[in-house]
């Protein structure tokens, strides 16, 4: 085998060598996006399923403040229109002065009220307690958003940099041996 033999031959072992080491990193850099990509798919379901979690929570939350303010307003009329059948039946029974009678009734109302008043107090500080609890879910579905954003921001800057070593060598390999 003559010098310019072996020399095309060793040039045609190089250039086989390049090919695949870029083939070989063109391979890595798709399973580096796949498994990066899964990751993010993985994190953003959790994401997803955490913050439906928590708004679902939340809905119950208010929901049952709602519900709670809603029989407190219930009672109060029942026990407003009880009071008012109570005082037209006394007025016509003459039982006491009318006089009398609508000064205690006066009084029934201001406690009806009052006691309405607590009940809707306390479904407002029952639903703070309960938001209070969830804003730990809360806190933590913000650091998961961040770790995401994060991942992705990674992600991104590791493959555009594979991407960029792959296509510095493949014109490397291009200009050494030429498009054949």
């Amino acid at each position: 085998m003559s010098d310019e033999e072996k020399k095309s031959f060793k040039e045609k072992v190089d250039e086989k060598k390049e090919s695949s080491k870029i083939k070989r990193e063109e391979r890595i850099l798709k399973m580096e996006e796949k498994k990066s990509s899964a990751k993010i798919k993985r994190e953003e379901k959790k994401l997803a399923k955490k913050q439906e979690m928590t708004e679902r929570k939340l809905e119950a939350h208010i929901n049952l403040a709602d519900i709670r303010v809603d029989e407190a307003l219930d009672d109060a009329d029942l026990a407003i229109s009880i009071l008012s059948e109570e005082v037209d039946l006394d007025i016509a029974n003459g039982i006491a002065p009318a006089d009398l009678i609508l000064f205690k009734a006066s009084n029934i109302l201001e406690e009806i009220f009052l006691r309405t008043q607590l009940r809707i107090q306390m479904a407002k500080n029952e639903l703070i307690a309960n938001l209070q609890d969830d804003l730990g879910d809360a806190l933590e579905l913000a650091m998961l958003e961040e770790n995401v954003a994060e991942l992705k921001e990674k992600t991104g800057h590791v493959i555009g940099t594979l991407e960029g070593k792959i296509a510095t060598e493949k014109d490397e390999f291009n200009e050494k041996y030429g498009d054949e």
